[in-house]
C-alpha cells in the first residue's frame, strides 16, 4: 500500500510538470495549450537520442531539450494561438490539438513508436521510505514538480510580470488599456512553457520512457488534475495533481487498471457539480 501511495506522488507530479506550463499559459493569454504534453514527448524522445545515444551528460541533454522547447511553443503560439486569439469559442482547443497531433506523427517518423530507453537523472536506485519502496529518480520528480509549483506561484505574486499576466487572464481589454504589452506575454508565456516542457522531458522520461503515446495519455489527466484544482492556480495544481495521483494508484490497486479511467472521470463530474471553479479556483461573475 505504502508503495502504490509512492507510485501515486510520482504519476501526480507528473501531471503537475506538465500541468505548469498549461497554467502559465492560461494565466497569461487566457488560452489552453493542448500541445503541451507533446512537447513533454519530444523532451523524452531527446532524451534518449541525445543522452543513450550521444551520450551526452544529462544537464546537458535538459539544457538543449528545453531549448527546443520553447522553440515549439513560440511556434505554437504563432501558428495555433495568436490566429484565433480574441475571437472566442477557445478556437485553440481545436489548433493546439492539430499541433500535438502533428508532433506526435513527426516523433513517430523519426524515432518510430518502439519504447526508447532514458538515462537515470539522479539515480535509479530502489529507496525505501516506511514499508514503501520507490527509486530516487522517482523521489526527484516529486522534488521538481512541487519546486516548479512554488516557483511559478511566487512568479505570478510577487514580480510585475506575473502581476501583470494575471490582469491580463481576468480582462484582456482593461489589461491593455492599463499598457500591458499583450503579444510580449502571450509571446514570453509560451516560449517558456516550451522550455518547461522540453526540460521536463528528460526527467519524466526516467518514469515514462520515451513512448510516442504518452502525450495523449498524460494530456487529459494533466487537465483534470487543473479542472480539480482549479484553472490557473498553482496551489490549485499541486494538490489537485497529488489528488489525481493517489487516487489513480489506489484504483490500480483496489480495483485494477481497467477501472482507472472511471474513477478520474467520476472525480471529475463531482467536482464540476460540486465546485465548478476547482478546488483553490475563482468563481466570477459576468452580466449577460
Amino acid at each position: 500500500m505504502a508503495t502504490a501511495l509512492l507510485t501515486g506522488l510520482v504519476l501526480g507530479s507528473i501531471y503537475i510538470l506538465v500541468g505548469t506550463g498549461i497554467n502559465l499559459v492560461h494565466i497569461a493569454t487566457g488560452a489552453f495549450n493542448f500541445a503541451q504534453a507533446a512537447v513533454v514527448m519530444v523532451g523524452t524522445f531527446l532524451a534518449s537520442e541525445l543522452g543513450v545515444g550521444a551520450g551526452l551528460p544529462t544537464p546537458v541533454v535538459i539544457l538543449l531539450a528545453g531549448a527546443m522547447g520553447a522553440l515549439l511553443g513560440l511556434l505554437t503560439e504563432f501558428v495555433a494561438i495568436r490566429p484565433v486569439a480574441g475571437k472566442g469559442l477557445h478556437g485553440e482547443l481545436v489548433t493546439t490539438v492539430g499541433v500535438s497531433t502533428i508532433l506526435t506523427g513527426l516523433v513517430i517518423v523519426v524515432w518510430g513508436t518502439d519504447v526508447s530507453p532514458v538515462n537515470q537523472f539522479i539515480s535509479d536506485r530502489v529507496v525505501s521510505i516506511g514499508s514503501g519502496r520507490v527509486t530516487v529518480d522517482g523521489l526527484a520528480v516529486i522534488a521538481v514538480a512541487v519546486s516548479a509549483c512554488v516557483a511559478f506561484w511566487a512568479w505570478s505574486r510577487l514580480s510585475m510580470t506575473g502581476l501583470a499576466a494575471l490582469a491580463l487572464s481576468e480582462d484582456r481589454d482593461a489589461a491593455t488599456l492599463k499598457g500591458v504589452n499583450v503579444r510580449y506575454l502571450s509571446v514570453l508565456a509560451m516560449a517558456a512553457a516550451g522550455a518547461i516542457g522540453g526540460a521536463a522531458g528528460p526527467i519524466v522520461g526516467t518514469q515514462t520512457l520515451a513512448v510516442s503515446t504518452v502525450a495523449a495519455v498524460v494530456i487529459l489527466k494533466a487537465f483534470l488534475v487543473l479542472i480539480v484544482g482549479g484553472m490557473g492556480s498553482f496551489p490549485g495544481l499541486l494538490v489537485g495533481g497529488l489528488i489525481i495521483g493517489l487516487i489513480e494508484a489506489g484504483a490500480v490497486r483496489f480495483l485494477g487498471s481497467e477501472y482507472v479511467t472511471f474513477v478520474l472521470f467520476a472525480l471529475l463530474l463531482v467536482v464540476l457539480l460540486a465546485r465548478p471553479q476547482g478546488l483553490f479556483g475563482q468563481k466570477f461573475e459576468r452580466a449577460v
